[in-house]
């Protein structure tokens, strides 16, 4: 009835070859490249195709009134 829960197991990791300096230099030339032009293009498409797909509902729509 009345039980010990169980306890996640505790580690200390220490890494063997860390150089501070080295790390920061690394990231230092990081640069986050941004793609806004590939996603402009690809939402154009999609707008385009969404278009064209309603479009084509209405006729067919329109044709089955007649």
């Amino acid at each position: 009835m009345f039980t010990k829960l169980a306890k996640h197991r505790s580690f200390e990791y220490k890494p063997r070859y860390y150089n501070p300096d080295e790390e920061k230099r690394k990231h230092a030339g990081i640069r986050i490249r941004r793609q806004r032009h590939h996603t402009k293009s690809k939402s154009l498409i999609w707008m385009i195709g969404l278009l064209g797909f309603i479009l084509y509902m209405l006729y067919f729509f329109v044709d089955l009134t007649r």
